[in-house]
């Protein structure tokens, strides 16, 4: 009886572990927002903004490749318009901002127009080129400022492409272009003489 309760265990412990390495990746990347490192500044507080995020994009794929014969297309948690939303309200609020949800004295219009890995696979290698790119206008009374942002990061390696590696490269290049955004000036000066 001690011998086949062993053997029960140790046949739960192998068919469990058969299990988890057969279970299929998820087909979404989680994305997190870094955090501004802004200072803020009081004199910011004069102009009340709000923020709209459009997507643009033809699909909601971030990311698209073939493995085993099966395509994988790969979807963002939050989603695009979410995610750049987000970003934008906590710049604006780590520099001082007032943001409002509508009619602000001066209105800042995110248009996402690519946020997209490329995967190209061989034999032995892959490669994942990943391109973010931005529109932000800046909308007030005395008149309108438009800004592109456009970021790109590519990576080679061996073997076939995978959901953990396009997830880091679009991560990467996604912080990228926010840390852009958290250091332009361009913007702040536009909120302030458009307002």
């Amino acid at each position: 009886m001690l011998f086949s309760k062993k053997s029960f265990c140790v046949l739960t412990l192998f068919g469990a572990a058969l299990l988890a390495g057969c279970q299929s990746q998820s087909n979404t990347i989680l994305f997190t927002t870094p955090v501004p490192t802004a200072s803020f500044n009081t004199q910011n507080q004069t102009a009340a903004v709000s923020v709209t995020t459009y997507d643009l994009r033809n699909s909601a794929e971030v990311a698209s490749y073939t493995t085993a014969g099966n395509v994988q297309k790969l979807t963002a948690v939050p989603d695009i318009r979410q995610l750049f939303q987000q970003a934008m309200q906590q710049n604006l609020n780590s520099k001082g901002f007032g943001v409002v949800p509508a009619n602000g004295n001066v209105n800042l219009v995110v248009n996402v127009k690519k946020f997209f890995a490329n995967v190209e696979q061989g034999n032995l290698r892959h490669k994942i080129s990943s391109e973010i790119a931005l529109e932000v206008q800046v909308q007030g009374a005395k008149g309108n400022f438009t800004k592109n942002f456009n970021t790109i990061r590519a990576y080679e390696g061996a073997f076939g492409a995978d959901n953990n590696g396009i997830r880091k490269v679009l991560n990467q290049t996604y912080s990228e272009i926010i840390q852009s955004i958290y250091n332009d000036n361009e913007l702040t000066q536009a909120i302030h003489y458009l307002k």
